[in-house]
């Protein structure tokens, strides 16, 4: 069963389990390796 795609927009909080709680700060967009891809840029203000 395929996972269904997480979409969040700026400011929105995250919890990334190694990093603790992290804020979406930026949204941006790459070519690696010939593919485009949309990154999330987090901030965090605290570790765990």
């Amino acid at each position: 069963m395929a996972a269904k795609a997480l979409s969040f927009d700026v400011g929105d909080y995250v919890v990334y389990p190694k990093h603790g709680v992290g804020r979406v700060i930026e949204l941006q967009s790459t070519d690696i390796a010939g593919m485009r891809l949309e990154l999330y840029v987090l901030r965090f203000e605290k570790e765990k």
